[in-house]
């Protein structure tokens, strides 16, 4: 199930940044975003608690490897193609929304899906037998 939620948590993040707009655009009764806040952030704390911890960066003792996070992360290794992408458009969803108030939870909620799915599906570790 862990392995389902981290492969359409993009798609669950997308879905809940237009809920976000559409919601505070129409007008909608503040109990749809609150829920849809509250069921998106659960997903977002389960997917953290399961998977983020397992995926801690491993020491490297390969000398053309980068040895630090900012270095996979220059050299596009680090987090998951669209991560950025999907983080600039959830926080540009929390400032159209406004940073408080019910229609923002579901953004927050979104946003935080997003980062706790880079998180847990980043890759630090030297990649073996890459055909370079």
């Amino acid at each position: 199930m862990i392995d389902v939620l981290s492969k359409r948590a993009p798609s669950i993040e997308v879905f809940t940044l237009c809920a976000a707009l559409l919601s505070e655009w129409t007008g909608a009764p503040a109990w749809l975003p609150n829920t849809l806040a509250i069921v998106v952030g659960s997903l977002a704390l389960l997917l953290f608690a399961a998977r983020v911890r397992r995926h801690e960066p491993q020491s490297l003792e390969d000398a053309g490897a980068p040895q630090s996070w900012i270095g996979y992360e220059l050299a596009g290794k680090g987090t998951p193609p669209g991560h950025y992408i999907l983080a600039f458009f959830g926080f540009l969803t929390v400032v159209l929304t406004g940073f408080q108030g019910p229609y923002a939870m579901p953004a927050w909620a979104g946003f935080a899906l997003g980062i706790v799915w880079g998180l847990a599906n980043r890759t630090y570790q030297a990649d073996e037998g890459a055909d370079d």
